[in-house]
């Protein structure tokens, strides 16, 4: 199946957004897929909305997904050009001109826009000791292919579970850790209460802790979709409240576009 994925990655991104054209009837019409836990979502997050404009949020969302699944397998054919005449980071001396601190820089986003592109233009721009937190997928296949093609721009893989212990041992390197922290936590002791979309969430504090522990500087990354295959980077940097501020930001992006979010994921769930 590995195989399959190299040959598909070969087309032109113009077929491969042709083909996902192709999915969106299916996947929105007969599939329909977590349309359920999505659907869930949008009425949770939007009560004001009729029926009619969840659905439209819902199959732009089904648009918006197969889109990234074919940008994603299209990185394994990109290289470090192709990337950067799809994405723009806007503010790109703010994060270089910090690591020249010599200390540890964390970046903190979410299911946004392209969070694959995100990290891969990460690598590209500032290349070494860049490492991603990840929980491993349930299924191995897959597993194995994201990991990939999450390394391929030079990205280190740090398990959720053994991130902690390595970002505080490695606490005087300027190494750069990226986190996507916007689903729900695994630990409900260490989580922050907010209103994220007027409902009462959970988020995990780790990014919080972390930056007090190894006095790293925290940056939130926006990444925005302004056309088909092209987006744009910019940071913030957050300080003080960092969880709480992180969580302002990113219903920010969010309400931009609600769209581009991975409303599939069950947030609320606890």
């Amino acid at each position: 199946m590995f195989f399959l994925f190299q040959i598909l990655s070969k087309l032109s991104i113009e077929k491969l957004y042709f083909l996902s054209k192709l999915l969106h009837h299916f996947i929105n019409y007969s599939f329909r897929y977590r349309k359920k836990i999505i659907t869930e979502n949008l009425q949770k997050a939007f009560p004001k909305k009729s029926k009619t404009q969840i659905k439209k949020i819902r199959k732009k969302f089904y648009a918006y997904l197969l889109d990234v699944i074919v940008e994603t397998i299209k990185l394994m054919n990109f290289n470090a050009n192709d990337l950067a005449k799809r994405v723009e980071i806007l503010n790109p001396e703010i994060i270089t001109k910090e690591r020249r601190k010599e200390k540890p820089i964390i970046i903190i986003s979410g299911h946004y826009s392209n969070w694959e592109w995100l990290l891969a233009t990460i690598c590209v721009y500032w290349k070494k000791n860049i490492y991603a937190i990840y929980k491993p997928l349930s299924n191995s296949f897959f597993n194995k292919l994201i990991f990939k093609i999450r390394t391929k721009f030079g990205a280190k893989m740090l398990k959720h579970k053994n991130s902690a212990k390595f970002i505080l041992k490695n606490k005087l390197k300027p190494n750069i850790y990226f986190f996507l922290s916007d689903q729900v936590p695994e630990s409900i002791n260490h989580s922050h209460q907010s209103y994220f979309l007027k409902i009462k969430t959970s988020f995990s504090t780790g990014v919080e802790r972390l930056s007090k522990k190894t006095n790293a500087t925290v940056f939130y990354a926006e990444m925005k979709k302004i056309d088909k295959g092209r987006y744009t980077i910019e940071f913030l940097k957050i300080s003080n409240n960092i969880t709480e501020k992180y969580v302002r930001e990113l219903e920010k992006t969010l309400l931009k576009s609600p769209e581009n979010w991975l409303w599939s994921h069950n947030r609320w769930k606890r």
